[in-house]
């Protein structure tokens, strides 16, 4: 068993602890003013994490389309998106209902016309739905028996041409290697701070074959 599935999370869970305490975290993205409310219910509860902003630093999404956030929090990611991409959908899900009852609360907010928030356990509420890119600070404390099907998943929910995008600690091996199994690719955008990003293209089955061959 490896380290990352020898611990539970307890703010990726289906029924955590009662939040306790509030918090609000204000925060300036390429020259948009965000506001988040937090709370002890939630992962860095108190700040956005230095993971998150990197994730968010690193992205490049098109003008418009369908983007998903997955294991959203309380909203950093997918309401940042949503104010720098206006014309794209950002759809966001979580397991934790107090991280769903927050991100609700920070669409209002700040305003946010182009997002919507759904309690999901992985992909369970999105059959049938195809996004354009797909975005995760992924909940590490939760284990690989977590993570392995958010990536394995993607796969089946992203638009041909659309990515799967996360960022990790530097170290964590094991994920961008998932990745590169399931995509048959991996790249890395960026490196900060400790913090690597990491993007794998759902790429047509003629065009990875094209590929495989020039290799």
């Amino acid at each position: 068993m490896s380290d990352l599935d020898q611990h539970a999370s307890h703010y990726y869970d289906s029924r955590p602890a009662q939040p306790k305490r509030r918090f609000f975290i204000r925060l300036n993205i390429r020259g948009q003013f965000l506001e988040f409310a937090s709370s002890s219910g939630v992962f860095s509860k108190d700040k956005v994490d230095l993971g998150t902003l990197v994730l968010i630093d690193s992205l490049e999404l098109p003008d418009s389309g369908e983007v998903l956030d997955m294991g959203c929090g309380y909203g950093a990611i997918g309401i940042a998106i949503a104010k720098l991409y206006p014309a794209v959908k950002v759809t966001m899900v979580d397991v934790n209902p107090a991280a769903v009852k927050l991100v609700r609360e920070n669409i209002e907010r700040n305003d946010v016309q182009n997002a919507e928030v759904l309690r999901s356990d992985l992909y369970s509420i999105l059959e049938g739905r195809l996004f354009d890119a797909i975005v995760s600070n992924p909940p590490l404390a939760a284990g690989y028996r977590t993570i392995f099907p958010m990536i394995e998943g993607a796969f089946s929910h992203l638009k041909e041409g659309g990515f799967l995008q996360i960022v990790l600690r530097k170290g964590v091996n094991a994920i961008p290697r998932k990745m590169e199994d399931v995509f048959q690719n991996v790249s890395t955008v960026s490196k900060k701070s400790g913090y690597r990003v990491f993007r794998s293209l759902k790429i047509a089955p003629s065009n990875a074959k094209m590929r495989d061959l020039r290799n």
